[in-house]
């Protein structure tokens, strides 16, 4: 054998190694890029259906009178037009605005609208 012919498997040996931890490499970064996403998306999925079920309690919260209160509310009716709405004082709307921010975790009526029409979506 000549110089050069002793060193050109060894050189075949390197080369095919090389390419088998590449391919290794590739599949374990797939693997990883496989994990992440199907972790994601059991994230997502709890993200996605918690908010309904705690959706659907707030709203189970209120009362049928506090859901008419809320509705004219959000429909931008102010406390004086409420009450001559449902024939009630303007303490009494006072009463279940503050009831229902509590109840639904609100502090203003802009949150309110926007509770109101994510329960309602």
């Amino acid at each position: 054998m000549s110089n050069a012919d002793w060193y050109a498997p060894l050189i075949y040996i390197l080369i095919g190694a090389l390419l088998l931890f590449g391919v290794l490499r590739f599949r374990q970064a797939a693997q990883r890029r496989a994990g992440r996403n199907s972790t994601r998306a059991r994230v997502i999925d709890a993200v996605a259906t918690a908010p309904t079920r705690q959706r659907e309690w707030l709203w189970e919260k209120l009362t049928p009178r506090e859901m008419q209160v809320a509705q004219l509310v959000v429909e931008g009716k102010r406390n004086a037009e409420i009450a001559q709405d449902l024939s009630i004082s303007v303490r009494t709307v006072q009463t279940h605005i503050q009831n229902i921010y509590s109840k639904l975790q609100v502090h203003s009526r802009t949150a309110l609208a926007r509770a109101i029409r994510d329960l309602v979506d």
